[in-house]
């Protein structure tokens, strides 16, 4: 069953057979009715309209998956021949397993690994280490190791639990060009190689980062170029639910700013279709065409995927804000004329910030601490916050952790960075009892996510 990708038709049809999308349907299409689908819509050659079809938000497909991760009935095909990779639970958040047939996860990661070596990110002779995680049902290594592979490098598979020291050594023993895990796992490792003697950082000659899962801020950004010199600092991004679909790469869309908010990706039109809507969509779940904003306005973005069938991604919410705009001059002097017009730059301006968190009656907007967590001469390589309260009292503290880049030039002191945050914050006499700063030396002081181990920024044990 499974091709390269399918036509917007397809997904439609078997959307309206999919409990994702209809709750008057128990269970997914088998391979069978799937089969007579494809044909009806090769008969009737009809024009899709895809934005008749209802926005399918996060909490209607958690609470559908739940469902049918647990039922045990023979007909329900959601649990057969399915590659499952967990997916959330930070926050106190429950994990979701997203099920995605097996076939088209094979014919997804090929596709990706063209995708990848279409863009230049991988050369002939590339060697690639990867310190992604598995395990726990998380997949990242085994799925970014066999979409390196088929965009043509040779990998090590480090993996996440690999100490390191011994991944800096392997870096220099096996003339590793490029580095790839999570934006933390970058971090952690790159920290590591500034604390190494020159003779032997010198040994070590990285051209390329890879990272996922996290974005890496501007300070984060400068402390590794700072580190590793001139180096290319590439994204692929991706999901439980649509799997890896986009490329950042400074050869395609320019060096991003280190006091950039946003990251300009690459996407392939033929593997997936996004759409930008209106906020207020969401808020009346209107599928209206007005809803959707025209190219270069920001909005959420809402993601239809062309390489999932048998449990199909259509319209989904993804959560993150962005906008749509043409290749750049720089993109098309990398991409082949016949494959430009399919391709858009998606600028990612993150997750939806419409909300803040309460302590000592004042609100904190996310959108506010991320902009300070990230100014230069802060050096925050990594930050996480705690809202918790005092033993069995019904006061509410807050814990900031920090690790920072070496002390340099240009850098404020810890004392100086503390009264900054202080400020921030609003502390003063009745309530700096309550009000915590804690200075890290290595990721593991942070509290993790219990499936990518992703460092959590924002950990609410108040409720």
């Amino acid at each position: 069953m499974a091709t390269e990708t399918y036509s917007l038709a397809e997904v439609l049809a078997v959307a309206k057979t999919h409990p994702f999308y209809n709750p008057e349907i128990a269970y997914p299409a088998n391979a069978e009715a799937i089969h007579r689908l494809q044909q009806l819509v090769a008969e009737q050659n009809a024009k899709p309209e895809l934005q008749e079809q209802p926005l399918l938000g996060k909490k209607t497909l958690y609470k559908v998956i739940e469902r049918l991760t647990h039922d045990v009935d023979p007909r329900n095909t959601y649990r057969e021949c399915s590659y499952m990779s967990i997916t959330g639970g930070g926050s106190g958040g429950v994990p979701m397993m997203f099920a995605v047939d097996a076939h088209e996860n094979r014919q997804q990661r090929l596709q990706m690994g063209k995708f990848l070596k279409l863009c230049g990110v991988i050369q002939p002779g590339d060697w690639v280490l990867s310190t992604h995680l598995a395990g726990g049902f998380y997949r990242s290594l085994d799925l970014m190791t066999e979409i390196m592979e088929n965009a043509g490098a040779t990998v090590l598979s480090a993996g996440s639990y690999m100490p390191p020291v011994d991944v800096a050594k392997s870096l220099a023993d096996y003339h590793v060009n490029i580095l790839t895990g999570d934006g933390s796992q970058v971090v952690q490792t790159v920290y590591h190689i500034s604390l190494m003697a020159p003779e032997d950082r010198n040994r070590i000659c990285l051209e390329k980062i890879v990272y996922t899962s996290e974005p890496l801020t501007g300070p984060q950004r400068a402390f590794i170029k700072t580190i590793l010199g001139d180096v290319k600092i590439i994204s692929v991004m991706g999901s439980a639910e649509a799997g890896p679909w986009a490329i950042s790469s400074p050869d395609l869309t320019g060096e991003q700013s280190v006091t950039s908010n946003s990251t300009d990706f690459i996407i392939d039109m033929r593997n997936v279709l996004v759409e930008i809507v209106s906020p207020s969509a969401v808020d009346g779940v209107s599928s209206s065409e007005s809803t959707v904003l025209p190219e270069g306005e920001q909005g959420l973005i809402v993601q239809t995927s062309l390489q999932r069938l048998r449990n199909p991604l259509v319209r989904y919410i993804t959560g993150d804000i962005g906008s749509i705009h043409p290749l750049p001059d720089a993109a098309c002097a990398v991409i082949p004329e016949a494959d430009r017009e399919h391709l858009r730059v998606l600028r990612m301006r993150g997750r939806d910030h419409r909300f803040s968190f309460k302590w000592y009656a004042s609100y904190f907007e996310f959108e506010r601490i991320d902009a300070l967590m990230r100014e230069e001469d802060c050096g925050i390589l990594q930050w996480q916050i705690i809202l918790d309260r005092l033993e069995s009292t019904p006061q509410a503290t807050l814990e900031i952790r920090l690790l920072r880049s070496p002390p340099r030039d240009g850098i404020l002191s810890n004392d100086d960075l503390i009264k900054r945050l202080e400020a921030f914050f609003l502390l003063f006499p009745e309530n700096e009892h309550l009000f915590r700063i804690v200075f890290l030396d290595d990721l593991k002081g942070f509290e993790r996510s219990a499936t990518a181990g992703k460092v959590i920024k924002f950990v609410n044990r108040w409720s």
